[in-house]
């Protein structure tokens, strides 16, 4: 048996295991499927100690504030889970981080048009 934790901020779908993990839900499983060595390989997995149960919830909500402070790396989110946190950042610095590494047309629009909202029209 292996147990796995959702270390994302939002929700983790492991499609050849068939799961769906909520943030900071931890579930126990027979064997890791490649999917799974693969999210836990990419850190969006991990395999928490005998000491970490499912009292995991609790860190929900510590996790989703400190995740501007660590500089949340949003090429890892779906695009509309990516530009709904475009909308709830202030800080021109980080905007412009996310902006130099993000690929999808769609979120660096939104980041463009935040930068120029948070900015007041100066760019």
């Amino acid at each position: 048996m292996f147990k796995v934790k959702n270390v994302r901020p939002g929700i983790l779908i492991i499609a050849d295991a068939g799961l769906r993990l909520e943030p900071g839900h931890v579930l126990e499983v027979e064997e890791l499927t490649p999917h799974m060595e693969r999210a836990v390989s990419a850190g969006l997995l991990a395999r928490p100690g005998k000491d970490e149960d499912p009292p995991a919830d609790t860190n929900v909500k510590p996790k989703e504030e400190t995740d501007g402070e660590t500089g949340l790396d949003w090429s890892k989110l779906p695009a509309a889970e990516a530009i709904s946190k475009v909308g709830g950042e202030n800080d021109t610095t980080r905007l412009k981080s996310h902006l130099a590494n993000e690929k999808r047309r769609t979120v660096i629009d939104a980041l463009k048009k935040r930068l120029v909202e948070v900015e007041g029209g100066d760019s």
